[in-house]
């Protein structure tokens, strides 16, 4: 009798064009997360200000610890901890966005007389040019709209 755990434990080490993919895709995050967070570093360690983002903000907070300690390299995040963060916030990042907007979608479908508003201004603002930064922020309709469903959307989850 075949041990079926034994065999789906083993099929993620076989060397298929799937896993080799895989194994490809995440050698290059890597790198490029590495490379990113080396630069920062070396910005970090000549002085410079950090930018205000989430990455700046961890390797800062990580480099002050790390001297509070007395440079003591094993208090903090390691550079594979830091790429282990950065990956979490990015995936998790879009699983929220992906789900927003599906149930953005949801919502215009039961609610056809707001769907026709949001079409109208985004029309009115836009025309048939591609939307930027400026004209989002003139969407009062939409952004309306989204602030219920995002309310909506927490208080259906609790």
């Amino acid at each position: 009798m075949i041990n079926t755990r034994l065999v789906m434990f083993t099929c993620r080490f076989l060397p298929t064009t799937i896993h080799r993919r895989m194994k490809a895709i995440d050698k290059e995050v890597k790198s490029s997360l590495t490379n990113i967070i080396n630069n920062r570093l070396k910005a970090l360690k000549m002085g410079e200000a950090t930018q205000n983002d989430l990455l700046g903000i961890l390797l800062e907070s990580n480099q002050k610890e790390i001297q509070e300690q007395g440079n003591n390299k094993n208090i903090g995040l390691s550079n594979e901890d830091v790429i282990a963060e950065c990956k979490l916030f990015y995936f998790a990042g879009h699983e929220t966005t992906s789900s927003l907007l599906v149930w953005t979608m949801i919502l215009l479908s039961m609610y056809p007389d707001w769907q026709t508003r949001a079409r109208k201004e985004i029309l009115q603002v836009f025309g048939n040019q591609k939307p930027d930064f400026d004209g989002l922020n003139q969407l009062k309709i939409v952004s309306l709209y989204y602030y219920l469903d995002i309310e909506y959307h927490y208080m259906s989850n609790y």
